[in-house]
């Protein structure tokens, strides 16, 4: 009997290695996918980023040449350049007040729901 138990161990002992070699391959391929995963996502967040700065310095300038030119024209209709200057930062003032009320559903609701798409809904559908 004891024979054919340390015959069997060798055996046995072969197969945990074994096991034990697949459980290392597996946590490095995982170790792997995640930082594969996380350069993505980075990857993603970054470009975001990069095209909200681009739009924003560009949409900034066009705002500025398009508001300096309503203003001279408010001016030239009101027969005053300085009460268009003053009446063009009156609307802006009052767009940058329904920008900063409307906040919440124009930026963060937006952002929250990009993040949570890219980090939350990403591991979902990889799964059959």
């Amino acid at each position: 009997m004891l024979d054919r138990y340390m015959l069997g161990t060798g055996k046995y002992t072969e197969d945990i290695r074994d096991i034990i070699l697949e459980v290392k391959n597996y946590l490095n391929l995982q170790k792997k996918y995640l930082a594969i995963d996380a350069a993505e996502k980075t990857t993603v967040i970054l470009s975001a980023v990069a095209i909200a700065a681009i739009c924003i310095v560009f949409g900034g300038i066009i705002l500025f040449l398009c508001t300096f030119a309503f203003a001279y024209w408010i001016g030239d209709l009101l027969n005053s350049i300085p009460l268009g200057f003053l009446t063009m930062a009156f609307i802006v003032a009052l767009l940058l007040l329904l920008f900063y009320c409307k906040r919440n559903a124009w930026v963060i609701q937006p952002l929250a729901r990009m993040a949570a798409k890219l980090f939350v809904d990403n591991n979902e559908e990889e799964e059959p």
